[in-house]
């Protein structure tokens, strides 16, 4: 895809040639080295307040990306003075943190010079989509907008028009905002994507762009509503809700709408203008970035999945600093990669009366889960209580903290409390089929098999059979209808490796499933080799198949794959390989590092027994491997 394309070229600050004309002259070059040079100059407040207290100047990081998980802009902003210092083509990102930190603090024609840095200069990517704002800042926001136009139709909809909006927005010219946005709506396909993976291209581009869609169309119900125009901010808000259901933001709006107040966000300035177009970059190409590591079947790293696109998240949430969505979702990206310190001081930044405090205090909690500190979990859990307890997705959310916490005794409550509040089929199923894992993880198959049960009758979602599929295929009773669910799954879309991998791990779990299983499961490998579920799936079979090394090479694929996340079941499973193959140290050390991952409560319960005793249950039998239409096995492939 076009786009695509050019997200990767931005990152890697490869292309030039946008309208010199409406360029800004170009900096002395006398003025900019000193500029460069100026590394006494603390960063600005605004950009030091995530990062760590009393860190040494001289601090280093092996790489941008390991800065961004301790959220340590303040780094970012140092390194790129001194990268600028250096003489040379700096890497985008450093020339992005200098750059904020000079519009951070006002110096516009500071942050001009440093995008004359830039990979191809004041007409290069970066500058292009950074100056109009700068300009907008000048007073200057025709030109801006002007700016806008020459460069930024090379981005896809509806960025283009938020860069506009965005740019009067910044100057108080909220009518023309408005209008820009009007049109924006006009234009924009404002159906939400289905809950079934994509099929066709039209279903591709609407999932690809629902999350912009959704911040766009937001933007533009906060401009109408602050002109007063309460019909149209109405339905461009009920647009958003159609796209994010029970959006704290858009109800505490609609709320105030109603009552004739104005929103609760503060009106745009140049510099928050600058930090929230920074933030629909950063989901632009953190997506992007995603997308051709998925087509180019690389295998994940540990780490952010895009430094770039964390990076424009990071310094866009303090310099728009009641961006405080945005700040939550940084928080969640950090601790997803493992960035349990850099989360926490990105939470911490909440404020105690955002419409997200009771969100934020989940967050908190999930850190104390990483921290192996329950305690503190829970006590964050009912914080969250305390202050959203209105909601019922906070409730279902503290309901599965105190899951993972080992506490069923205050889960299984919080789940009926949000059950009894929620009022749609879909969101009834959601809580019932968070409840029914519940039951599960705490050892009550027979409940989570109800609830599962439960769920599918008031909501045949394909969330909801795949729920389904989980719940009841460890259910002996229950075993059949989970297999035949997974096909029905499965003949609706047959070259989805999720559908596919659902129902060839079902078939596995009983003898009489395991050779139809293995011949699926194989396909589902030749599809997705860096689709950790289906990899260790695939593993698993062999093992049952009694081809240990072939189900060792295999399983230890899958475990590298689950990089940022130990999988408490690949663990387990690696463990029952070695020691079959007679591994018998490692074999106990994956199933202590199973039980860290917090395992359900039979599984818990096997893996002490193991830890303790080793393997009392019989190998399985080595048996003939079914044949496959496939060139070559996973034992002749080098890679494994």
């Amino acid at each position: 895809m076009r786009w695509v394309l050019l997200a990767a070229t931005i990152a890697a600050g490869g292309y030039a040639g946008m309208n010199q004309a409406l360029a800004a002259p170009a900096a002395d070059g006398a003025t900019l080295q000193q500029t460069a040079l100026e590394e006494e100059r603390a960063p600005n407040e605004q950009l030091r307040v995530t990062s760590p207290p009393n860190a040494a100047l001289d601090r280093t990081y092996n790489a941008p990306g390991d800065a961004l998980l301790q959220a340590d802009v303040d780094y970012l902003v140092r390194e790129g003075r001194r990268q600028l210092a250096e003489g040379g083509e700096p890497d985008s990102l450093w020339v992005l943190a200098v750059f904020a930190d000079e519009v951070a603090s006002g110096r516009n024609a500071q942050a001009r010079e440093v995008l004359q840095r830039a990979p191809g200069g004041l007409n290069g990517p970066l500058a292009s989509l950074l100056e109009p704002f700068v300009l907008a800042a000048e007073g200057r926001v025709d030109l801006g907008v002007e700016r806008v136009d020459a460069s930024a139709d090379n981005l896809p909809a509806p960025l283009p028009e938020v860069a506009r909006a965005l740019v009067f927005e910044s100057a108080g010219r909220l009518e023309e905002a408005a209008a820009v946005y009007a049109l924006m709506v006009e234009r924009l396909d404002t159906t939400p994507p289905g809950d079934a993976e994509p099929q066709t291209n039209e279903e591709f581009e609407r999932a690809l762009g629902a999350a912009r869609v959704t911040h766009a169309v937001y933007r533009a119900a906060l401009v109408h509503h602050r002109l007063g125009r309460t019909a149209e901010a109405r339905r461009y808000y009920e647009i958003v809700q159609a796209f994010a259901p029970r959006s704290a933001d858009v109800e505490a709006n609609l709320a105030r709408l109603n009552s004739g107040q104005p929103p609760f966000e503060a009106a745009l300035t140049p510099v928050t203008a600058t930090g929230r177009w920074m933030l629909f970059l950063s989901e632009y190409l953190t997506q992007a970035e995603s997308l051709a590591a998925m087509l180019s079947q690389r295998a994940p790293e540990p780490g952010l999945i895009s430094p770039n696109g964390s990076a424009l998240l990071q310094i866009g949430v303090l310099l728009a600093g009641d961006a405080n969505d945005w700040r939550l979702y940084a928080a969640q990206q950090t601790l997803g990669a493992n960035g349990v310190d850099g989360a926490q001081r990105i939470i911490d930044r909440m404020p105690s009366d955002s419409v997200y405090a009771a969100d934020a205090e989940i967050v908190r909690a999930s850190i104390a889960l990483e921290r192996n500190n329950d305690s503190a979990a829970v006590a964050a859990a009912q914080r969250a209580l305390e202050i959203g307890g209105q909601r019922w997705g906070v409730i279902a959310s503290a309901g599965d903290i105190y899951r993972q916490a080992g506490h069923a005794d205050l889960a299984i409550p919080a789940f009926d409390r949000a059950l009894a509040m929620a009022a749609s089929d879909k969101d009834r199923a959601d809580v019932l089929g968070w409840r029914a894992y519940a039951h599960r993880f705490a050892g009550n198959q027979a409940a989570a098999t109800a609830d599962a049960r439960a769920a599918l009758d008031i909501d045949p979602s394909v969330d909801t059979r795949l729920l389904f599929v989980s719940i009841l295929m460890e259910d002996r009773a229950g075993w059949a209808d989970s297999v035949a669910m997974a096909r029905g799954l499965f003949a609706e879309q047959p070259d989805s490796v999720l559908r596919l991998n659902a129902l060839g791990y079902a078939l596995i779990q009983r003898p009489e499933g395991l050779e139809e299983g293995y011949r699926l499961l194989w396909r589902g490998f030749n599809y997705g080799q860096t689709d950790y579920a289906v990899v260790d799936s695939l593993g698993w079979a062999y093992y049952l198949y009694g081809h240990f090394e072939q189900a060792r090479a295999l399983i230890e694929r899958a475990n590298d794959l689950s990089v940022n996340e130990p999988n408490a079941e690949v663990l387990d499973h690696l463990g029952d390989v070695y020691w079959r193959l007679n591994r018998r140290d490692d074999a106990r050390g994956m199933w202590r590092r199973a039980l860290e991952a917090r395992p359900e409560v039979l599984r818990r319960r096997d893996l002490e027994h193991k830890i303790a005793r080793g393997m009392t249950t019989p190998a399985p039998r080595q048996r003939d491997l079914p044949q496959v239409s496939l060139p070559e096995g996973p034992s002749q492939r080098e890679e494994l």
